[in-house]
């Protein structure tokens, strides 16, 4: 009885182990796609004064790209979404794999997310890259800059998340049809 209990918890340490290894990858993964994609997506918003050189823009999004990178990994890390996602599931009673629940679930980690990234890049552009002369008024920026990006990060999450699930986590995992055996 007591090697069994023993056992067991050797193998809960293990799985707990593996589960926190997935996390970080999609966690990751996620950093890297929507730190990429937001920071296109300012770049392209921007209005560029004529005079600048095509290098300043360059130097400008690989710049928001870390900056956003490192604010989306470090969620990432403190924020447990599989539980907050969990949390939603008990209070909202809703059930899993449907369409509602990953709309809902993407939404809210959207909300947690892309405020925070895109108030960090829109503040560092604003305050560091711009020119004096060429400045639009911070407010209206920023408000624009929110929208846009948490509609972009809404589809961008939709649409890769069960993507990167799926590649992320090993064959046979929860949620996925193990491979058959080869006779």
């Amino acid at each position: 009885m007591e090697i069994h209990m023993e056992q067991q918890n050797i193998r809960s340490a293990e799985i707990e182990k593996q589960m926190k290894k997935i996390g970080l990858k999609i966690a990751f993964i996620m950093a890297l796609l929507m730190s990429f994609s937001l920071s296109l997506t300012g770049n392209l918003m921007a209005e560029h004064p004529p005079e600048m050189p095509m290098i300043a823009s360059v130097i400008g999004f690989v710049e928001c790209f870390a900056l956003s990178f490192v604010i989306s990994f470090a969620i990432g890390l403190i924020v447990p979404i599989p539980k907050v996602n969990a949390a939603l599931a008990r209070k909202f009673h809703l059930q899993p794999r449907t369409p509602k629940v990953h709309f809902i679930e993407s939404l809210a980690s959207n909300l947690i997310y892309t405020p925070l990234i895109t108030t960090a890049m829109v503040t560092f552009v604003y305050f560091v890259l711009m020119p004096a002369g060429h400045k639009p008024p911070f407010l209206p920026m920023f408000i624009h800059s929110q929208v846009i990006c948490l509609v972009v990060a809404q589809v961008l999450i939709m649409l890769f998340v069960p993507i990167i699930i799926k590649l992320v986590l090993p064959k046979g995992a929860a949620g996925q049809r193990p491979t058959p055996p080869r006779e």
